[in-house]
Parts: structure tokens; sequence; C-alpha cells
């Protein structure tokens, strides 16, 4: 042993685990086992996106480029079915033909209203502008002007295909880019037939560039540029955008059956710092694949060109998801295999307070359930050796009691009387069953302390001098000397020690007074004076029963504690004292064998 190399003691100390949980110990390895985890999946992530920035970045773009362009059809649809809604409108018709300007407001304002229409415009057969309906810039959403009158409209483009009955292959509506003196819109016309199927007039339903790319930026998460097609920016969500120069607006618009091009350009102004941006650049194009100009899509090249919406949401739920059915795993096996452990240790410490009517349950067949079964059988041979061991120290009490007896022969059959009738009174006032143990054996060893009083005097014959008494009186005294210093038997030293004392504190061996006294010696006190009445002594024979519960109560508040008295008379009314029958009175008389007995 002398030979086992050691580590110095800090360095022991560096690596001793011993104090932690044993939970801790092994959901440690799942915790290192995550963080492992994540930084090769941080690696791995950094790596791919540092290798393919050009590709995704391409990519997001062209994903971002064919957003807008569906944003921007389904506008067009939207407007359409607005139109076909006003055109196809009970009364439309006639109020155009009527020139009447009112009836039309109030006929299709609601509608124009609830739809969030930006400008709408409706013309009669002659191309007359019978009413213009515009959403009032920066007013309420039911803010709208009206005017009326003036040709200028009819000389639009889509106006003249309307007004000349013109059809393609998408029908009779059609769309264009327009400028006007509110600036740049997308209208799109259409015809109002009357009853007799003849042209009433056109209707166009308007909406500016700069709201349109507005919208297309909030679904695109992008900036937004609209371009003619000498490459002059019309509306953008830039607030100083860049011109597209001519040469590379032509070639994408020759080639825009063939592929779209990207090109890098410098912000101007934001928050006074240069950005680099990569903009993706193809037709814009309305119904019928006819081109209006140029539309631009933009991102930001530093914002480290991040995956599109699904695939982050997709990776952070798949690393959350691996992260936490590795931290579950750990948790629970941890607690699986620690659960049975707690038991044992919760077990333990319940068995080292003194307690052992516990068992540990047993819900496996492994090496932990052979540990609670052997615990388990432990805690039954202490038990066992428990109960062996009291019923030895009770067996030596009652041999203790015996001994007293056979050298006292005056008290043959006293201790267990005593005892008996002792116990019987004390469940009666209500003592636990805990601590009836402790009174029994206390009776059982009330007079114990007569075993240091010399033979001369226990043994006498006739009364006692003083100085005998004196010396009787040392008793209790003795008992206290004997049995102090034994553990088991301190919880059943107040009958020894203070049987003798007094209700009003004339007792020995301290004068204790009332409740000053033990209950157990009390109620003691009552059971020992009763016995000596009612049993035969050499130098007198027992008295009845009648007479000593007469001393008893006699007694009460001087002796004995009222209280008490009043149960132990209430006791033996309940079975069948009663004054003046003499066998009952008789029955009295053998009640301390009776009680012996029961």
């Amino acid at each position: 042993m002398n030979n086992v190399q050691r580590l110095p003691k800090s360095r022991r100390m560096a690596w001793d685990f011993s104090r932690f949980p044993i939970r801790l110990k092994i959901t440690l390895p799942y915790i290192l086992l995550v963080m492992v985890f994540s930084f090769g999946v941080a690696l791995l992530a950094s790596k791919v996106i540092l290798e393919t920035v050009d590709e995704r970045f391409t990519n997001q773009l062209y994903e971002g480029g064919k957003i807008a362009s569906e944003a921007f059809v389904n506008e067009e649809s939207r407007i359409l079915a607005t139109i076909r809604l006003l055109a196809n409108m009970q009364g439309v018709s006639e109020a155009i033909q009527n020139g009447s300007a009112e009836q039309l407001r109030e006929l299709t304002l609601g509608t124009v209203i609830n739809h969030q229409e930006e400008a709408v415009e409706f013309l009669n057969a002659d191309g007359i502008l019978v009413l213009s309906l515009h959403h009032k810039a920066g007013g309420l959403v039911e803010e709208y002007t009206s005017s009326q009158g003036g040709s200028g409209l009819a000389a639009w483009p889509i106006v003249q295909k309307v007004l000349n009955r013109q059809v393609d292959s998408l029908g009779d509506k059609f769309a264009d880019h327009v400028k006007t003196n509110s600036g740049d819109y997308f209208y799109i016309a259409s015809p109002i037939f009357g009853h007799d199927n003849q042209l009433a007039g056109v209707i166009l339903i308007g909406k500016s560039l700069t709201r349109l790319s507005n919208q297309i930026r909030q679904e695109t998460l992008s900036q937004v540029t609209f371009y003619d097609f000498s490459g002059q920016p019309l509306a953008s969500t830039f607030s100083n955008p860049t011109t597209l120069d001519a040469p590379t607006a032509e070639l994408i618009l020759a080639n825009q059956d063939q592929d779209s091009f990207r090109r890098n350009f410098e912000r101007r102004d934001f928050e006074s710092l240069d950005l680099d941006y990569g903009e993706i650049l193809g037709p814009w194009e309305a119904r019928g694949d006819v081109d209006l100009g140029i539309i631009g899509i933009s991102l930001t090249k530093n914002t480290l060109i991040t995956a599109s919406l699904p695939t982050r949401v997709q990776v952070i739920m798949l690393i959350t998801l691996t992260v936490f059915i590795i931290m579950l795993v750990g948790i629970n096996l941890a607690t699986l295999i620690t659960r049975p452990l707690l038991h044992l240790v919760s077990a333990s410490k319940i068995v080292a307070g003194g307690n052992l009517d516990i068992q540990v349950p047993v819900s496996s067949k492994d090496e932990i359930a052979d540990l609670a079964v052997s615990f388990n059988h432990m805690i039954d041979s202490l038990q066992q050796s428990k109960q062996d061991l009291i019923e030895s120290y009770d067996k030596t009490l009652h041999g203790w009691s015996k001994a007293l007896e056979l050298r006292d022969n005056e008290t043959q059959g006293h201790s267990q009387r005593v005892t008996d009738l002792t116990e019987l009174l004390s469940r009666r006032v209500g003592v636990s069953e805990d601590q009836l143990e402790h009174i029994r054996r206390g009776a059982m060893l009330h007079d114990i302390g007569k075993m240091g009083i010399p033979d001369r005097i226990l043994l006498k014959e006739g009364p006692l001098t003083d100085e005998e008494w004196m010396i009787m009186r040392n008793h209790p005294q003795f008992a206290y000397d004997m049995l102090g210093d034994i553990e088991y038997l301190k919880p059943a030293l107040d009958i020894p020690f203070c049987h003798h004392e007094k209700w009003d504190g004339s007792g020995y061996p301290r004068g204790l007074k009332g409740g000053e006294i033990p209950l157990a010696a009390r109620l003691f006190a009552l059971v020992d004076v009763w016995d000596a009445l009612t049993s035969d002594r050499p130098y007198r024979k027992a008295m009845d029963s009648a007479r000593a519960l007469k001393i008893i109560q006699e007694g009460s508040g001087k002796h004995f504690d009222p209280q008490l008295v009043e149960i132990f008379t209430e006791y033996f009314h309940e079975t069948h004292l009663e004054e003046g029958d003499q066998a009952e009175v008789e029955f009295l008389a053998e009640l301390p064998t009776f009680v012996s007995k029961n």
C-alpha cells in the first residue's frame, strides 16, 4: 500500500469530479456533444457560405426577380378584376352615355374605395372624360378627388385601341406605362358596353409606379427600380437611383428570351455609407408580353448574402431540433439512470435519521435493481436486529424488575401490575404509541433505584425512622444515576426519577409542582398509590377498592393531578362502579388482577 503512487493534492483536486451530482456526470458528455456539434455545423455553414457567396447571391437575386414578376402579374390580375366589376356594374354604362358624372360617382366610388384603387378614369365613346377619381395623396382611405371633362386621355394608345374596338390574343383589354401630370402610372384600359352591346365608353384603372415599386419591395425585401427603354429611372425605392446605361438596356431587351444580367453600382445616399449592391435586370412586361421598360431588383452585398427565408427557417429548425433531441436524450437517460439512485440516496438519509420503516422500489432488472434489492434486505436485517435488540433490552429490564421484586418480597407482581394499568390510562389520555414504549419501560423500572438502598432499610419490617426515610427517598436519584447514561433509557427516566413528586410541590426529590411534573410521572404516581392501597403488604391487608378510590380522590390537587383523578374515576365508573353496589365493589377489588390479565 505504501508503494502506491499518488498525485499531488492540488492536481487531484483539479480532476476530482466526485463531488458533482451523478446526473451532471451523465449529462455533461451530451452537453459537450451539443457544443461540438454546434461548432461543426457553424464551421461547415461558414465554409459553404464563403465558397458559394457569388453563386448564392446571384440565385437570391433571381429569386427576388421572380417574386417581383409574380407580384406585378398579381397586381395586374387584381386591377383587371376591379375593371370587370365596375364595367359590368348596373347603371354604369347608362351614366357614361348620359354624361352624368354625379350618378357615375355614386355608383362606383364605394367599389373604388373598397379595392383601394389609386386612379380610375371613365370616358364616353367619343373619348371625353366623364369622371376621374384619384386618391388624395396622404389622405384617408376614403378621400378621393374627382374631375370631369377634357379629351386628353383619348390620345393614349391604349385608349385608342379600345375606342377602335381592337382585340389581341388576350382580348380587348390593354396595359401601358403612361406619363401624367401626377407622375408615371401603369394603366389598364377596358371597354364598357351598353345593353345593345354597343361601345358605351372606356374605363381605365391606374397605379403610380412609385406606389407599385414600394409594394413590390415589401414583398421581395429588395430595392426596386423601374427604368424606361433608355435606362432612365422612372420610379425607385432608392432615394437617388442610378441611371442604367443605354447599351445595357438595349442588350437586356434584345436578349430577354435568353438570359438576365446582373450589374454592380454604388448606393449614393444611405446613412453616409457607401454600400455595394447587386441588381438583377429584366424586361418590364405587361399583358400580352408588351414591353413597358426594364425592372431592376437590388440587394446589398455586405449582408453576407443570407439564404432565402424558407432555407434559413429550415436550417434553423433542423439545428434546433437536433440540439433539442440530443439534450432530451441526455436528460432522459440521466433521469432514467439516476432515479433509482436518488431513491437509494433518499432512503439512506431516512435510515441515517433512525427510521428503518423504508423500502426502495425496484423498477428494473439491472445492477441498480440488484443494489436496491440488497439495500432492502439490509434494511430488513437492520430492522430485525433492532427488534431483537429491543426485545433483548426489554427482557433485561423485565429481569431487573424481577430481581428487585425477589429482593423486596412485599412488592411481588407490583411492577407488572402498575405497568399494565399505567399503559391503559396513558392510552385513555391520548399518549402516542411511540411514547407508550418509554412509559412502559419507565413503569417497569420505577423502583430500580431501590437497588441502591441497603437491605436493613429496604427489608425492614415496621416503620422506618426519619434517618431511614431520608435514605429511602434517595432511590429516585439513584435511578437517575443508574439510567441517565444509557441513551436507550433516557426517554423512560420521567417515571423512575419523578414518580414521587406531588401536585402541590411537597414531593421529592426535586419538589416539582403541578405541570412541572412530567405527564408520565403524574399518571404513574396515581397508579402506584392505587396498587399500593389495593395490594397486601406485610404490615397490612389490602383495602377495598371503594375506600382506595376515595383516598385517591382526597389526594386530588394535593398528591395527584386533578384532571387525571377525574379521568381515573370516570374510567372505573365506566367499568360498572356504582356506589352501594357490593358486587361491583368486589369487582373493583379484583381490578388489579383484571388489568394485569388484559
